[in-house]
């Protein structure tokens, strides 16, 4: 080899990228998944070559091709070479591109070099199909002799953190100017891919613990990543004031380019320093006088375990908390009797809790068979938890603990960081467990500070208010409770995350993503994968997690629905108890006495609560950071069950769980009773095209939706808010586009893929895999849009909502405007429709879609029946809190009983009213294949799968002197994967049938039946719960309920569901029949379950804007409502009389254009004003 300068420009790129000095990056800091300086050699190799232009060794170059290259190896300027590999390749873990350029004397040159992946087949968490370009720039004074640049991949635009860019890089560019603007020629000989500018330091083990005065060894590797020879020295450049040194053996080293050689690093552990404590031990090479690389070691002096879940002294705590307390006791008792034959580490987890705190070996030998690292999630948290807490019981023998150490190491470099949410916090997790489990602080940093690592999620998960940026109340608590068990495993170890002031992330991307927000929405079904709203300080603590529930819990420490997360109950989880074990706040104490005695933990639990704690769950309060307003009425003398309480969404979007949703009618609650809740009430899990199509979509919510179509999600906000003794009201705003819901759901990708399948499912076969039906839309060019596709955007639409909270009643307000017509339908979900009256209704049709648009959620809203009114309309719902109301996925919570709503249509006067079914989790019927025989010859045969949509209408002619018609059924479950929630059942049936006679009378089937025509041969006939000799009757399903076929109600009905093969045969003879008519579909919902089922309510009108004024009156019982009357005098003004005759007069100003809203009530008895209140009076919380 050549031997070339190292020049200034590497020199310079060196010192700006930090690859010797570290500036500001918080130690262990890295773009990689790996910890930096912990690479393995098998995964490393000096410098790769692009292209075998020199017949170099095989393993030392990367096949492909170059492009633009003239004559010795020479580009012209402006213009540039490519190099395309034959695949990607993975450089995560290596420096940069080695350049060799030879420029004239004194001739500036300003290169530029382009890194493209290859196009995904696929989309994944976060990432497009498109192929990723990374760029860097750099500038060269020639010296007319050949240049070395050595190129960091840190100085890529991407790079940081975008490491994932580098796992798959297939396409190099290298092209730029000349300073002087002239064309030319600039010579590029060679091209490498190198692990360091000259030489790479390198330890699998970088950190260890030992006992006091033990020596640690660890094997450090040098790696030439230079051309030419180098002499190396090995020093050992103590940090001040440190008190562990290191001795390096050899000191000096020659390498030859490309070679490795190891040294041996030994640290004695002092006992000046404590257990837990650490040093640094920062080794430096010099090459040939110059500096080469350095490395640092981590030593630690080893803590004696337990630590990961409690400290010796915290568990000795629990022992003392078990003797004094029965609760305790009691608690503790269910630990000692815990049994399972699982060996999974989640099943033996109480084992190891038991051991702690019964101290008898019984329970750590059987806590033991779950230690094991070949799990993942939760499960290797807890494998860990479970070594740390037996490890001190002696059922581990010396050769035990070394083998369970190496299979830790293992694992950490198999836990990859990949992103802010919460299973990629959980991963971060089981690496920082895995990381203090081994004590290991160079992978302990690297988890807790590298991109995507624990503290990049909780500075860029957690919002200014202290929510989780998902905002599915659930993640927020699981959230909560991983960061909160970190920062009390940390703490043994003197990292205090406890009381620490995290620097927030101020960016609205919670993680760098390679493609705009237009492009993500286009791509994810609408999602932009942003948060909303600025942090108003400089810092972030733990505790705001927990404060974040405070002010949005009921009384009884229940929390509303939101997005992809159900109705919660703080009290039935340990979350608070850890909360108040860690900052002891009077409402943390509040949360946790809700729990009473019972369902105290024993693990966290702090045995004596303050005797006073603050009110949960009593005053209005808003969450501008996730973007919730929480309104409570303030009726003097009412317990706090029979207060209303209502919610507004209006905040950040929520990446994968969120819903498109702003100004949603997101809660109500009454009696200890839940309002069934706009988002996870109808739930078909994530891998059902339901869930991006129907589940997140706006129709799917409380809210005004714009011709059917989902809200974009913008940053949006609140334009006041008002509490005080008679109202309380609150207004938001957004400002967006409409596109249609992501087409068949989201993309999935494809099981089992065979050569030349796609990577992912096209629509047909996307519902082949649900085994559903649903019709195909198709675009202009006859094709059927791609899975996922939102087709176009309206123009923007300013859309507000006032809610106003009273002692009675809700009045919600709302304004659109628009550039373009509209249709308007303004949306509430609610169970049990009783009827409907009021002024000028009318019945006006019945449709069996809302919308037949194959591209609308509303096509799945079925069975609808549609009223005219002009006036005010009252429409009644009755919601049942029983054994039942939990069924089918649903996740409506509520003390027994009965929650009524009244809802009162008051603006606009003329409007339409719609209630149809929404489409909950039922059964689908499955695969179907019908044929239909006359005389023994087919003349009809057709498959599909029908469920809540899917319908065959059939029409035939029957010729002269046909002798028998045979309607043949076969029924199969054709689902495949896993993941979907939606059973098979039986609900086939023969809807409408009858034969028309040439005498022109029509003969339905129910009469053939009668008379002994019709028979039915392998078809279930028997109704569940009733005795075969009560055999199914016409217009009847399988459980005693109507049939209504794909949104059609049938009387007339037969049932169609074989037992392996089934026929229905009809003589013909001596009938004269000239034509057949029947369905066949799926009947949906199955069984007497009208008093249960979720409707879908819309109050209609058209325009380019519109007002609504909407009162929504809660009560117990069935004549126990307030409201006599309600009128709207116009957009703005609502009057109310209640049946004591004291009248209320509501009055909204600005709804349309003001700043800030106000509204003004008055209370008049006898026709004075009693009392009165205005928002813009003040502003209070």
């Amino acid at each position: 080899m050549n031997f070339f300068s190292f020049s200034s420009a590497t020199a310079l790129l060196l010192f700006l990228t930090g690859e010797f000095i570290q500036a500001q990056m918080l130690p262990g800091l890295a773009g990689g998944r790996v910890a930096k300086g912990a690479e393995r050699e098998a995964n490393l190799t000096p410098w790769l070559t692009l292209g075998n232009t020199e017949n170099i060794a095989e393993d030392t170059f990367i096949p492909g091709t170059w492009k633009g290259f003239g004559s010795a190896k020479s580009i012209t300027i402006p213009g540039k070479a490519t190099f395309v590999a034959e695949s990607g390749h993975n450089w995560s873990q290596l420096y940069g591109l080695r350049l060799e350029i030879k420029l004239s004397k004194d001739q500036i040159f300003h290169g530029k070099v382009v890194l493209h992946t290859p196009p995904r087949e696929a989309k994944s968490s976060y990432r497009t199909t498109a192929p990723v370009s990374t760029t860097a720039k750099f500038s060269l004074i020639g010296s007319g002799r050949p240049e070395i640049i050595d190129l960091p991949f840190s100085s890529f635009d991407k790079f940081h953190p975008f490491g994932e860019t580098f796992h798959q890089i297939e396409k190099i560019e290298i092209g730029g100017t000349f300073a002087n603007g002239n064309t030319g020629r600039l010579t590029v000989p060679r091209v490498d891919v190198i692990a360091a500018p000259v030489l790479k330091l390198f330890s699998e083990t970088r950190s260890r613990a030992g006992g006091e005065n033990t020596d640690i060894n660890y094997e450090l590797k040098v790696m030439n990543c230079s051309n030419r020879s180098q002499s190396v020295t090995l020093a050992h450049h103590p940090y001040s004031k440190h008190v562990m040194n290191a001795s390096i053996t050899p000191q000096q080293i020659t390498l030859k380019p490309g070679e490795t050689k190891s040294a041996a690093i030994t640290v004695n552990v002092t006992d000046r320093v404590p257990p837990g404590g650490r040093e640094r031990q920062k080794i430096v090479a010099l090459a040939n006088g110059q500096l080469g690389g350095e490395i640092e070691f981590i030593t630690a002096r080893k803590l004696a375990r337990p630590y990961l879940v409690h400290t010796p002294a915290r568990w000795q705590a629990i022992r003392d908390k078990i003797n004094n307390y029965q609760w305790a006791k009691r608690a503790a008792q269910r630990y000692l009797d815990h049994e399972t034959t699982d060996n999974r580490p989640g099943s033996r987890w109480p084992y190891a809790v038991a051991w702690q705190i019964s101290r008898d070996r019984k329970y750590a030998e059987q806590a033991k068979q779950g230690v094991r690292f070949d799990v993942g999630g939760k499960d290797l948290i807890q494998a860990c938890e479970i070594y740390d807490m037996i490890a001190d019981s002696g059922v581990f023998s010396k050769g035990d603990h070394i083998r369970i150490d190496r299979e830790i190491r293992e694992r950490m470099h198999r836990i990859d960081l990949s992103g802010v949410a919460n299973l990629e916090l959980q991963e971060a997790r089981c690496g920082f467990t895995l990381a203090l489990t081994a004590q290991d602080f160079a992978w302990f940093e690297h988890f807790l500070y590298a991109t995507d690592g624990v503290y990049d999620n909780i500075a860029n998960g957690i919002m200014p208010d202290g929510w989780w940026y998902e905002g599915s109340v659930n993640y927020n608590v699981w959230v909560s409770r991983y960061i909160c068990k970190m920062a009390l495993a940390a703490e043994p170890f003197g990292v205090n995350m406890i009381d620490h002031y995290f620097t927030p992330g101020y960016s609205k991307e919670f993680r760098r993503l390679t493609d705009d927000v237009e492009i993500r929405k286009r791509e994810f079904g609408g999602k932009p994968f942003q948060k909303f709203g600025k942090h108003p300080v400089p810092r972030l603590t733990l505790d705001q997690l927990w404060d974040s529930f405070i002010d949005h819990l009921s009384h009884d420490g229940q929390i509303y629905a939101a997005n992809d997360g159900g109705e919660w109950s703080l009290t039935s989880d340990e979350g608070f108890e850890i909360a108040y074990m860690m900052w002891r706040k009077p409402a943390f104490a509040a949360l946790v006495k809700r729990r009473g005695e019972d369902g105290r933990s024993l693990l966290y639990g702090v045995p004596e609560l303050p005797e006073h704690t603050p009110e949960i769950g009593t005053r209005s309060a808003w969450s501008d950071g996730i973007g919730f307003i929480t309104l409570r009425s303030q009726t003097s003398n009412r317990h706090p069950s029979e207060q209303i309480e209502m919610s507004l969404k209006y905040g950040t979007h929520g990446a994968y769980h969120g819903h498109f949703d702003r100004t949603n009618f997101n809660s109500m609650r009454r009696y200890d009773r839940s309002f069934y809740s706009s988002g996870h009430g109808l739930w078909y899990s994530y891998a059902s095209f339901m869930y991006g199509m129907f589940v997140q979509s706006s129709v799917n919510h409380n809210m005004v939706v714009v011709d059917g179509r989902n809200q974009e999600s913008v940053e949006s906000r609140r334009l006041m808010f008002h509490s005080g003794p008679r109202m309380q009201a609150a207004a938001v705003e957004t400002d967006a586009r409409w596109s249609y819901p992501p087409y068949l759901g989201l993309q999935m990708k494809r099981a089992n893929r065979k050569e030349g399948e796609s990577a992912i499912l096209p629509g047909r076969d996307r519902l082949a895999a649900e085994d559903v039906y649903m019709p195909a839309a198709r675009g202009a060019d006859g094709r059927e849009p791609e899975v996922a596709d939102i087709g176009d955007w309206t123009e923007r639409i300013l859309q507000r909502r006032m809610a106003i909270v009273t002692d009675h009643y809700i009045v919600l307000a709302d304004y659109l405007e628009g550039e373009k017509e509209h249709t308007f339908d303004n949306f509430l979900q609610i169970r049990g429709f009783q009827g409907i009256q009021g002024d000028g209704v009318k019945t006006l049709r019945h449709t069996e879609q809302m919308d037949t648009n194959p591209r609308l959620a509303t096509q799945l809203i079925t069975n609808c029946q549609w009223w005219r009114k002009d006036g005010t309309s009252r429409t009644r719902f009755r919601t049942i809190y029983d054994n039942k109301s939990h069924l089918n996925w649903r996740t409506l919570k509520g003390k027994e009983g009965d929650l009524y709503a009244d809802i009162y249509a008051a603006w606009p006067k003329q409007a339409e009213i719609m209630v149809g079914a929404a489409p909950e989790v039922r059964h689908r019927a499955g695969w179907t294949k019908f044929t239909i025989e006359i005389d023994g010859n087919m003349v009809a045969e057709d498959e599909f799968s029908p469920w809540i949509l899917g319908r065959k209408d059939i029409d035939l002619q029957i010729p002269e002197n046909a002798r028998t018609l045979t309607l043949k059924t076969r029924n199969e479950d054709r689902r495949k994967g896993g993941g979907f929630i939606l059973s098979k059942g039986d609900c086939l049936f023969w809807g409408g049938g009858k034969l028309e006679l040439a005498s022109g009378q029509k003969l339905p089937f129910s009469e053939l039946q009668r008379e002994g025509k019709l028979t039915l041969n392998g078809i279930r006939t028997g109704v569940h719960g009733r005795p075969e000799n009560s055999p199914i009757r016409p217009g009847e399903d399988y459980h005693g309920g109507p049939v209504v076929i794909a949104g059609k109600p049938f009387q007339e009905t037969l049932p169609a569901q074989p037992k392996g093969d089934g026929e229905v045969r009809i003589d013909l003879r001596n009938l004269n029949a000239k034509r057949l008519t029947v369905a066949l579909g799926a009947d949906y919902p199955q069984g007497q379950v009208t008093k249960y089922q979720r409707h879908s309510y819309s109050t209609r009108t058209t325009g380019k804007s519109t007002y609504f004024l909407t009162i929504i009156e809660p009560f117990e019982e069935k004549d126990a409502s307030m409201i006599q009357t309600v009128e709207a005098r116009s957009e703005s003004e609502l009057k109310v009389v209640l049946k004591d005759g004291t009248e209320h007069s509501i009055s909204v100003r600005g709804l349309a254009d003001a700043k800030k809203p106000t509204v003004t009530f008055r209370e008049l008895r006898a026709g004075k004003v009693v009392a009165k209140e205005n928002s813009g009076a003040s502003l209070s919380r």
